[in-house]
């Protein structure tokens, strides 16, 4: 029985089971050890910015974000067109986990030493992913054995790992205190990205760019952001990416911000919405380029939207470009930098505008979030006309309200595409506000508001009563002044109640 024990053994310390695939004319095997699953071809995988030519991309399996390597372009095959019938097998090494593109799968082999000839490489530290063959048939079978260890290293990918920890950390921390942060999405040349909002100084229609002294690749010039000077980047070729249309988006815009008391605005196609999220929803994202890595903090799914790549704006403002375009602004404008340090301690609030025939504001921290308005509302029958309905958001059910109802304001023959929904609550009820649209967010300083007088406004306070908490003057993005009606959310939100109650 011990002899029998000890060949059992000896057979196991030489067998090795490897899975195998067809890529193209290749055949190719990889250990079992490493190969985690295979999957299908999903349908929504998400392109990233600054991949290399082998990245397909990224996807969402199980909560994991998976990018996806075409071993045809990695190979240098000539035709490497991706399929809808190809597989893709899932490699983990070390928790950092990779997808393989290939074109199908084939079958299970266990191999003994003797079918093995493993490759020898003058260079231990070169990525070689080929470590070596499997011999059957008598040799008359050739199968190519991929090394996903040397695959791992492409491109520096072990990164992920330090960055799972680092999540990791996060999200056990988040948990405890129950963290709820806000996102703002927006969009560069169909990727979805997103901000932290407390990150974002402010968000602009794009005003008229001025030609800048220090103009490079990635900067566009400067516009005028209320007495400020402030650079504006491409985002679109600090991303890397390219537009493969010649179709003009009309409606862009410019995030601001701020680091450091240093200003920036970077150029987008468009803003999308205000989310909420959880630091423990955030996914880590295994890069494939160290280059300018340092800007993607990780992946949220969000609601409407799906995947979300969230950017860090230390690690957008650390980039060698992007500190060079900055420092050197602030070097030509020092004068004006100096009169803003003045202002250092000055109390700031920022505020979402959106229209209604006005243009009023909110404080962001009375909006849970923004919405697209949705076809999807409920009627609700016996309830005021005020009362839109009710809409079922994520499994809460939330009133929406018609605010121009609410105030008795005419409804346009033609009403605005735009249409946003402003979730806010008071601790115990949540409820949407329908407004025409949102323009933009502003950070005033509170000390240098300049109040509107009353006479000017008289009509407009009558309408809405104690529900204006001020109307102050602001510039615009055109550097010409407008007022702006910041609204009150406790009375706002009691004439809800009062109306819903009737």
């Amino acid at each position: 029985m011990e002899n029998s024990n000890r060949e059992v053994t000896k057979k196991k310390s030489i067998d090795e089971i490897f899975g195998s695939f067809n890529i193209g004319s290749m055949e190719v095997a990889i250990s079992i050890n490493s190969l985690q699953e295979v999957v299908n071809l999903p349908e929504n995988i998400i392109k990233m910015p600054l991949a290399p030519d082998f990245l397909v991309g990224v996807f969402n399996l199980r909560g994991d974000i998976i990018p996806v390597i075409n071993l045809k372009a990695l190979l240098k095959f000539d035709k490497n067109d991706i399929e809808i019938s190809q597989k893709i097998g899932i490699v983990n090494h070390e928790g950092a986990k990779i997808g393989l593109l290939f074109d199908s799968t084939n079958e299970i082999l266990r191999v003994n030493k003797e079918m093995l000839d493993n490759f020898d490489y003058a260079n231990e530290n070169s990525c070689k992913v080929i470590s070596g063959v499997i011999k059957l048939d008598s040799g008359n079978r050739l199968v190519q054995v991929l090394n996903p260890f040397a695959l791992v290293r492409v491109e520096n990918i072990p990164q992920i790992l330090e960055k799972q920890n680092n999540e990791k950390a996060k999200k056990e921390v988040a948990l405890l205190q129950g963290n709820r942060k806000k996102c703002i999405s927006f969009s560069v040349n169909q990727i979805k990205l997103g901000f932290d909002i407390s990150e974002i100084h402010e968000i602009i229609k794009v005003p008229e760019i001025q030609d800048s002294p220090i103009q490079n690749e990635f900067c566009m010039g400067v516009v005028n952001v209320r007495g400020q000077t402030v650079p504006v980047i491409d985002m679109m070729k600090l991303l890397m990416v390219e537009r493969k249309s010649e179709e003009q988006i009309e409606d862009k815009r410019i995030i601001i911000l701020k680091i450091e008391d240093v200003l920036f605005g970077l150029l987008v196609d468009s803003v999308e919405s205000i989310n909420p999220y959880l630091l423990n929803e955030i996914m880590p994202i295994p890069l494939l380029s160290n280059k300018r890595s340092k800007m993607f903090q990780g992946c949220i799914t969000l609601p409407d939207l799906g995947e979300v790549l969230l950017l860090c704006s230390d690690g957008v403002f650390s980039n060698d470009e992007v500190v060079e375009i900055t420092q050197g602004h602030s070097k030509i404008y020092k004068l004006e930098s100096k009169a803003n340090e003045k202002k250092k301690n000055i109390n700031r609030e920022t505020y979402i505008s959106f229209r209604l025939d006005h243009r009023f504001g909110i404080s962001i921290k009375d909006v849970r979030e923004i919405i697209n308005y949705t076809d999807d509302i409920i009627s609700t029958p016996g309830t005021p006309s005020t009362v839109k309905g009710v809409l079922n958001l994520r499994g809460r059910l939330i009133t929406i309200i018609d605010t121009r109802g609410l105030y008795e304001m005419t409804t346009p023959e033609k009403m605005n595409c735009d249409l946003k929904i402003l979730i806010c609550d008071d601790g115990s009820e949540r409820f949407g506000l329908i407004v025409d649209s949102v323009e933009s967010i502003l950070t005033i300083d509170e000390d240098s508001k300049m109040k509107v007088p009353s006479i000017m406004v008289q009509n407009i306070k009558d309408k809405f009563g104690n529900d204006i908490k001020e109307i102050v003057s602001v510039k615009q993005e055109d550097n010409k002044e407008s007022a702006l009606i910041v609204l009150n959310m406790l009375p706002v939100l009691s004439r809800i109640k009062g109306v819903v109650a009737a």
